[in-house]
């Protein structure tokens, strides 16, 4: 039993060391995912998530992070309809930058990763309903570790672990500090609907991005070969509502390679409008209910929950575990809190002007 959880720890901390960021709710963390979506779905738009995992197999990896993104200037935008006391408005900027700032402590080492990424996006439009950005992150990552509460091999003594026993680790320093950088392009496409009862929007966005292009070294021994793989990242979703119901529905898709390793995550969000938006007195806020369900392979199963009232959101989601690690974690991943807040109101009816930059 014990060597089974010395095994068990250094496995942990492995696979830990050469992991990025990981939320079930890759849609409400976009700096994680593509530079380029900077920008692209609101004028301004600030979260907060916390993510919880593995508690059930040993001590908790715990992240958790905030992002900020605005477009340049959203103040320079044009009235959509000047008899309406709300701001029916369009922004105009083709620039938009961001701010995001993510932490988290994983396993028995307490393995930190602090990150603080700054992006920048330029939008192109195509038409009057699609449109290019090309985005840019710069990024600095400070990596810790606490070995001496790491177990390895090396200090088993033939019938258990015997802490007197050197790891013979040559640990050149706990702490590292590197500078990061990623690229991505995105392609929106907007076509909103004319009117709410009719509820025939369609919304996509699909794009690619490349991260850690600087391939910088993080061993804690100073390991020269030991530099990240670039990340690849293929990513998707659609908002299509359906006509003449107060329903709409949402899939998306992930698929992240990096190295030897791939993660394909998919699925679907169904959407309930509850009300309908007040268009002149502003009383009567639009809400929304979401149930999703995605699949990350061989990995877990992820149920979600999203509440939309304006411009405030709230998102929960839980790992339901489905890989090998279900014989000690019985199935049990983590659950995953979103808070968000975003401006303009997207539930507003605008009527079609020259572009479709909102």
């Amino acid at each position: 039993m014990k060597v089974s959880f010395v095994l068990l720890a250094v496995v942990f901390f492995l696979n830990s060391q050469a992991q990025d960021f990981h939320f079930s709710q890759f849609n409400e963390n976009p700096s994680l995912i593509n530079p380029g979506l900077t920008g692209s779905a609101n004028a301004l738009r600030a979260s907060l998530v916390y993510k919880d995992q593995w508690r059930s197999i040993t001590n908790p990896y715990s992240s958790y992070g905030f992002s900020f993104e605005s477009k340049f200037k959203p103040s320079n935008w044009d009235l959509v309809d000047p008899r309406r006391s709300m701001t029916f408005k369009k922004s105009y900027s083709r620039m938009a930058g961001g701010l995001s700032i993510y932490n988290d402590k994983a396993g028995i080492g307490r393995l930190g990763t602090f990150q603080t990424n700054l992006s920048l996006a330029m939008f192109f439009p195509l038409s009057k309903m699609t449109s290019l950005s090309f985005g840019i992150q710069g990024s600095v990552v400070q990596r810790k570790i606490d070995n001496s509460k790491l177990i390895y091999p090396d200090q088993y003594n033939g019938s258990g672990y015997d802490p007197n026993i050197s790891s013979n680790e040559l640990y050149a320093q706990q702490r590292l500090l590197y500078p990061d950088l990623a690229a991505g392009a995105v392609w929106s496409y907007a076509h909103n609907e004319k009117s709410i009862a009719a509820n025939n929007q369609f919304k996509a966005q699909i794009g690619f991005s490349t991260y850690h292009l600087l391939r910088p070294y993080q061993s804690f021994i100073r390991v020269k070969e030991d530099r990240l793989f670039l990340k690849y990242i293929f990513h998707g979703n659609l908002l299509i509502g359906i006509p003449n119901s107060m329903m709409a529905i949402a899939p998306s898709w992930l698929v992240q390679v990096q190295g030897p390793s791939k993660e394909i995550l998919a699925g679907m969000m169904f959407k309930y409008y509850i009300n309908d938006d007040s268009k002149y007195t502003g009383i009567i806020k639009r809400s929304s209910v979401g149930l999703g369900i995605y699949y990350r392979n061989s990995d877990a199963i992820i149920t979600s929950v999203l509440f939309e009232i304006g411009r405030y959101a709230i998102g929960f989601s839980y790992d339901f575990n489905t890989s090998d690690l279900t014989k000690v974690s019985t199935a049990r991943g983590g659950p995953e809190l979103t808070l968000k807040f975003v401006t303009p109101n997207p539930f507003l009816y605008q009527k079609r002007s020259r572009s479709m930059f909102d």
